[in-house]
């Protein structure tokens, strides 16, 4: 089952890569382990928001056992998607800030972030002090000439 997971998880991989979007990730790692501490995991019913749903995920996806709760967003505004959704936690994440399996790290942690342009035009972007950030691909003008 972990091969047939990492399998898929490859294969959407290099599909991201090979049908690139027309937005781009820029700048680079801060290795501060802030994205492998607040991590959202969703599944066809959105968000996850408690643990049951989240031992539901791991049993379809054991590269997810890796993970631990670490918290929960309790942003005041009820019609956020996201409120009441738990936040994760690497179990690989040093207390320096760096992955201690880096090279064995998983595809959804050798994808981040990850680009998904319905979220980025609705405003999202990386955590605050991440080093990454997304930019449109080719500016307005470019496609014009």
């Amino acid at each position: 089952m972990q091969i047939k997971n990492f399998i898929e998880d490859l294969i959407q991989h290099i599909k991201n890569k090979i049908f690139s979007s027309k937005y781009v990730v820029k700048g680079k790692c801060k290795k501060c382990g802030q994205c492998c501490s607040t991590i959202l995991f969703s599944d066809e019913n959105g968000y996850i928001k408690t643990p049951e749903n989240f031992l539901k995920l791991c049993k379809r996806n054991k590269s997810l056992n890796n993970f631990t709760i670490n918290g929960k967003i309790s942003d005041v505004d009820t019609n956020n998607p996201q409120y009441g959704a738990l936040l994760f936690k690497c179990k690989s994440l040093k207390e320096n800030g760096k992955c201690g399996k880096y090279f064995l790290r998983p595809i959804f942690c050798r994808d981040y972030p990850s680009i998904n342009p319905s979220f980025i035009q609705m405003g999202g972007t990386t955590l605050d002090n991440c080093g990454y950030y997304f930019d449109v691909n080719k500016k307005f003008e470019e496609y014009l000439n």
